[in-house]
């Protein structure tokens, strides 16, 4: 029972785990009942309700994984207590005191900036140990050398959401230093991430956000740059209601222990300082004549068995690897063709690190994912389909396709189509209503379209007509 009920419940997560109307009758009565409980009954009941954000910082869905900084802590959190996770994430960012403080959720845990005024008007909700020591910045776009001092700042106009700890930092700033800026608000459903495009973009004139997210966006190649740096040393924290004394001293207990130590390090790392897809910007040089890789063997073996051109292989491996067959990538994905720990498993990879068992079971992931293409689709697109599926899993394709049809475009084609529909899903509003959520949009149609011009290089030059 108490297993159907998490599954249940499961809905209110991310929209990957579940449908909105498969939630039970009785949910207002469970709200009522999280108001009084403390760890003991969160322990018997099993699971624990998390409140959070889809976003690239917290908790989104790559390569068919769940993920995040946050989502990635809780999940360790829960697991020394015995607890399932059940991550709610609501509309709009100044819901998540209403929500905790009506018990909805048990916690929130989503790189929560501690300020003294966060929660002023919801006195029964308390911060816990304090974690992620950052600087805010002022944000321009990266060509934009009008801004030396903080009197520069004058005229111009910086957007934050209202309920953020920027708005209040930035009040601050215009009061104590006497500055004529404006703050625009924007909607409380804007992520931070969100934000920072649109001032790359120039649709915004400048946004303040943190070291961690901002750095975040950059190793993400956004036109942007840090022009003033706030004085204040910010930290976050997680948040749970006053009348849970014995959950927050777990999670001050929790913190205490793990803050400095090579999990939480490693953790903190793979979101906020490794570099993403560094194998990207590798210049590929040929180790021999007619020669792509020192694999081709192994490709053309596998490529044979499951129909594909070797070459397009060579081309994927490339991207996923740069022909390294030590390879880990920040997300723990191994080998020369990138296979997660689950989809090793899954297609029966036992030695992620040898060339051949790695190809093999990359070139049958990747059928795998070519097969789930409606038979519609031509041979071309099918295999563009497959290829973002591979790096960003089966789920986003399905949005994908679904919000190109929405748009007007066609589902069945990938250029100027179902592409521009992946674009969309990194936007908040059409995230929060796709079933699998956010996505890690530029990577993917980067991904599908460096692999596909590699291709063509490939096969040209090894003097081939491709037959798939």
């Amino acid at each position: 029972m108490k297993k159907r009920l998490i599954f249940a419940l499961a809905a209110l997560v991310f929209p990957a785990l579940g449908e909105l109307d498969s939630l039970p009758r009785n949910m207002e009565q469970l709200n009522q009942q999280g108001l009084q409980i403390d760890l003991d009954k969160i322990k018997e009941r099993g699971f624990i309700r998390v409140l959070t954000r889809n976003n690239p910082a917290c908790y989104f869905m790559h390569r068919g994984q769940l993920m995040g900084f946050e989502y990635e802590l809780v999940q360790r959190f829960a697991k020394k207590h015995g607890l399932e996770v059940i991550v709610i994430v609501p509309d709009h960012w100044n819901e998540m005191g209403k929500w905790l403080k009506e018990g909805r959720a048990d916690l929130i845990a989503a790189t929560v900036t501690m300020t003294p005024k966060r929660f002023n008007n919801q006195h029964d909700l308390e911060f816990c140990h304090r974690y992620g020591q950052h600087h805010e910045e002022i944000v321009s776009r990266a060509k934009d050398n009008s801004i030396q001092n903080l009197e520069d700042l004058n005229g111009r106009t910086i957007y934050v959401r209202e309920s953020s700890s920027y708005y209040e930092a930035l009040q601050n700033l215009r009061k104590k230093k006497k500055l004529r800026f404006k703050i625009g608000l924007v909607p409380e459903s804007e992520e931070t991430f969100e934000i920072l495009n649109k001032v790359a973009t120039g649709e915004y004139d400048l946004t303040c956000a943190d070291q961690t997210i901002l750095s975040q966006s950059l190793r993400m190649k956004e036109s942007l740059k840090p022009v003033i740096t706030l004085p204040l040393i910010r930290s976050y924290g997680w948040v749970a209601r006053s009348n849970q004394p014995d959950l927050r001293d777990a999670v001050n207990a929790f913190f205490s222990k793990e803050l400095g130590g090579t999990t939480f390090n490693t953790i903190y790392n793979r979101y906020f300082h490794q570099a993403h897809n560094t194998s990207l910007n590798t210049k590929f040089k040929p180790t021999g004549k007619n020669q792509i890789s020192p694999y081709d063997d192994l490709v053309k073996k596998h490529a044979a068995t499951y129909e594909f051109p070797w070459t397009m292989i060579c081309s994927l491996m490339f991207q996923e690897s740069s022909f390294k067959p030590d390879a880990v990538s920040w997300c723990g994905a191994q080998g020369l063709m990138q296979l997660m720990p689950a989809t090793a498993e899954e297609v029966g990879v036992k030695k992620p690190f040898d060339p051949d068992d790695n190809i093999r079971g990359g070139t049958y992931y990747l059928k795998k994912q070519y097969q789930r293409v409606p038979d519609e689709v031509d041979v071309l697109n099918t295999t563009c389909f497959a290829l973002a599926s591979y790096n960003g899993g089966y789920g986003h394709l399905i949005d994908a396709r679904k919000l190109a049809e929405q748009q007007g475009k066609d589902p069945n084609v990938w250029t100027d189509n179902v592409d521009q529909a992946y674009a969309l899903l990194s936007e908040d509003y059409y995230a929060k209503r796709a079933k699998y959520g956010y996505c890690r949009s530029e990577e993917i149609i980067g991904y599908v379209r460096k692999i596909m011009s590699r291709y063509v290089a490939y096969d040209t030059a090894m003097g081939q007509t491709s037959g798939k």
